[in-house]
This record gives structure tokens, sequence and C-alpha cells, in this order.
């Protein structure tokens, strides 16, 4: 789905349904894309897959700005999505968070 990634070490998401992964190589390590077939309902997303470090970088394709995030309760990481207007939403379909500084 996104040009010039390859498969992540996990397929789907083990929490979220809906939630399927890419990666590609970037300057430190590898980015990674969790694809989004919903949008989260009451404005956080779990995601048991992704183990964060102190570096982790949040962001929507298409959306300035970064969003707010914490370690899940049961590992993972827990995002935080901000109000977005319909007129500043970059799709109505599917959209892709931007993962960086993951360890895994």
């Amino acid at each position: 789905a996104i040009y010039g990634t390859r498969p992540w070490s996990h397929q789907n998401d083990t929490v979220s349904k809906d939630v399927w992964y890419t990666k590609k190589k970037s300057a430190t390590g590898y980015t990674v894309y969790a694809i989004l077939l919903q949008w989260p309902k009451a404005g956080t997303l779990t995601l048991g897959a992704p183990q964060t470090t102190t570096a982790t970088v949040v962001s929507l394709l298409g959306y300035q700005g970064n969003f707010n995030w914490s370690k899940g309760p049961i590992g993972g990481i827990e995002i935080k999505f901000p109000l977005i207007g319909w007129n500043m939403m970059p799709c109505k379909w599917a959209w892709v968070l931007k993962l960086d500084g993951i360890s895994n």
C-alpha cells in the first residue's frame, strides 16, 4: 500500500483489528507504517505490536504535526488522536500512521 515498503515482523496488529503493518529502511533503522481501516472512535488507538522507546515519534501521513502517545497498558503503544476537522482529514477510507523510533 505504500511505495518502497516491505512486510514488517507483524502483518497485522495483536490488539486492534483492521490495522496492518509495513516497514521501510530509514536513517535511524526502520520506519513502520500502521495502516488503519477504521478511524478510532474514542480518539485513542492501542496497538500491541510496536514496542516504544524514548525516541518514538508518531505522525499521520497527510496531516501536519505529531501525535501524543504513551506506553500501552499491556505493552505496545497507546496513541491519542487530536480532533481533526473533516476538511483537514487526509483521506476518508484508510489512514496511515508513521511510527519512527520503535525498538522492534
